[in-house]
């Protein structure tokens, strides 16, 4: 006895297309599920405006500004003027520390030859004379 196919309208429908199918549906529901969910859970929230930088400076006009030029000098003459006043107060504390200076000998700072006033003597020891006040 010789088999013979069964005719098409009895033979069985293969399974794999559904199968393959349902697990490539599967595949891309569960990937956008997690993408989803990172999305709505774990994406950084930033709602931050970034602001531009300021535009650059204007770029300087070429040589020197008159105004700061005479700005600059009148600084200089002030401060040639203070200069001279310190100066001179130099020179007036020089004269001063030439004259009137406190010593061992003469702690009062007064001159011993002038008149009116007794020569300093020197105490034994080396030991000042007390004042009175």
């Amino acid at each position: 006895m010789a088999e013979t196919a069964p005719p098409p309208e009895q033979r069985p429908s293969p399974r794999w297309p559904l199968i393959l199918g349902g697990l490539v549906g599967g595949f891309l529901l569960l990937a956008a599920g997690l993408a989803l969910g990172w999305y709505l859970f774990y994406r950084p929230v930033v709602n931050v405006a970034v602001q531009l930088p300021a535009p650059p400076p204007a770029p300087a006009p070429p040589g020197p500004d008159q105004a700061q030029i005479k700005a600059l000098e009148e600084q200089i003459e002030k401060q040639k003027a203070a200069n001279k006043q310190i100066e001179d107060q130099i020179a007036l504390l020089k004269e001063r520390l030439k004259t009137d200076v406190c010593t061992v000998r003469d702690p009062t700072g007064k001159d011993p030859t002038r008149k009116g006033t007794a020569p300093a003597t020197p105490t034994p020891g080396g030991a000042t004379p007390e004042r009175k006040t």
